[in-house]
């Protein structure tokens, strides 16, 4: 089957990206971990486009579709950062901009070896908002990290309209309780979250419950269950790895094109780790490209 719509909840942000040129774990390396008090000495930022709201529906707008975004930014988002996305033929009309605040930054450290330590402001997206969405059916909605409110109250209006979503907790995992939990993940069309993310999942409910779990492992590929049955995903081989920051939005973005068109879901998973190859060969979020 495939939708007629895909819609993208998730958060738009400015993306501070600063290069530590050494490994973390070397750093910590003889220090007293229960009292940290350090710095990484970055030799250059750069700014980005980002937010996972925002990097899901510009890669998957780069497969000639066009995603409805729903966020919430500050008035700091009118400018070049609308304007790129509009340009990318990303539907905004769901996007709230708040005139009183500013849109959400992440802060993030990256080191020689991929790893990231991120600080994420959340500016205006704190609050919950009236999003005023209404759904109508052959909709296909993928819920990444946002506001906690706003996810649960998205989860429950599709489960109640009878459309499918994906669940896509990221880093807002550790917010929910495990009843809500439980409900938002086993309403799911799909639930997708990588190898850490899960092992939280699985601290607070019965996983066996979903129907269809993707689980992503970085450079290991993605292992996929379905009605207790799970079968491996490979990565696409790169020569460049510039930066790691976003790989995993890229992916969900290439595998929303892949469910779109109704295509199996190993083919989809397929396309999502093309798309997230392509995103680790370019510097930022919102930089690849896809012939």
């Amino acid at each position: 089957m495939g939708y007629k719509t895909i819609w993208v909840a998730g958060s738009i942000a400015f993306d501070y990206i600063f290069k530590y040129e050494d490994e973390f774990q070397g750093h910590f390396e003889g220090h007293d971990l229960g009292a940290i008090s350090t710095c990484f000495f970055a030799p250059e930022r750069k700014e980005f486009f980002g937010g996972c709201g925002g990097n899901i529906a510009y890669t998957y707008s780069l497969f000639g579709d066009c995603p409805r975004l729903i966020s919430v930014a500050g008035e700091d988002f009118r400018g070049e950062y609308e304007d790129w996305l509009r340009e990318h033929g990303v539907d905004l009309e769901y996007v709230k901009v708040v005139d009183d605040g500013d849109t959400a930054c992440a802060y993030i450290v990256t080191d020689t070896c991929g790893n990231q330590i991120t600080t994420f402001y959340p500016g205006a997206s704190l609050v919950k908002q009236e999003l005023g969405v209404e759904f109508e059916g052959d909709e296909l909605l993928i819920i990444s990290p946002m506001n906690l409110e706003n996810m649960i109250e998205l989860a429950d209006q599709a489960a109640d309209a009878g459309i499918d979503y994906i669940f896509d907790p990221g880093q807002q995992i550790t917010l929910f309780d495990a009843e809500t939990m439980k409900r938002v993940a086993e309403n799911a069309f799909l639930v997708i979250v990588n190898d850490h993310e899960l092992s939280l999942m699985k601290k607070v409910m019965d996983v066996s419950g979903i129907k269809r779990l993707i689980e992503t492992r970085g450079s290991r590929g993605s292992v996929v269950s379905v009605d207790g049955e799970s079968f491996e995903v490979g990565v696409v081989e790169t020569d460049s790895v510039v930066d790691p920051t976003g790989c995993g939005d890229a992916y969900r973005g290439g595998l929303l094109h892949g469910l779109k068109q109704g295509y199996d879901l190993e083919k989809c998973c397929e396309i999502g780790a093309m798309a997230a190859t392509k995103s680790i060969e370019k510097e930022g979020t919102q930089n690849h490209s896809i012939s």
